[in-house]
């Protein structure tokens, strides 16, 4: 699939960060991009069907055909890929017992724009943004640690909201 065909947002210049919390090898489904293919915009594709088990419903016939060879982005934890709202991208289910697991993080330009929510979980990464169509939520101050709160649920606190380890400052 390609982002860009089916994110509320416009104009489509946006770049992912994928943060490999685990390793992520073709064993266990690592993400396979299509290289070139963000240089055609975007490529039709019909909707999938129930025995492909396509997340998010969306097949692309022949994707080879609009650019070069599958490429896997296997990383080690901690290392990241970036790539473009437009490449062709998507992974084979992961039938190993090994987990996958990662964090995606999207950055844009303060001229994009977003629709259907999507402006309302963000955070200003440089510079301003005056229109105030993005909801900048502020950056925490200082490091996050896990504590535990009043009902025993595990939440985060900036160190300098923590009491000496007992809790957290009203």
């Amino acid at each position: 699939h390609q982002d860009a065909s089916y994110w509320p947002i416009t104009p489509s210049k946006v770049v992912s960060a994928w943060l490999a919390i685990d390793d992520s090898d073709l064993g266990n489904g690592a993400m396979q991009v299509i290289p070139g293919s963000h240089l055609k915009a975007q490529v039709e594709f019909r909707d999938s069907t129930a025995d492909e088990h396509n997340v998010l419903n969306q097949t692309v016939e022949e994707p080879e055909e609009h650019g070069d060879p599958p490429v896997a982005l296997e990383l080690k934890a901690g290392q990241i890929s970036l790539h473009s709202d437009w490449v062709l991208h998507g992974s084979e289910p992961n039938d190993s017992s090994r987990r996958r697991c990662g964090l995606a993080m999207r950055y844009l330009s303060k001229d994009v724009r977003a629709y259907n929510g999507w402006n309302e979980n963000s955070i200003i990464c440089r510079g301003e943004e005056p229109t105030g169509h993005w909801a900048h939520h502020p950056r925490p101050d200082g490091e996050l640690i896990p504590v535990k709160d009043g009902s025993g649920d595990p939440t985060s606190v900036s160190m300098e909201q923590r009491d000496g380890g007992n809790g957290v400052r009203r």
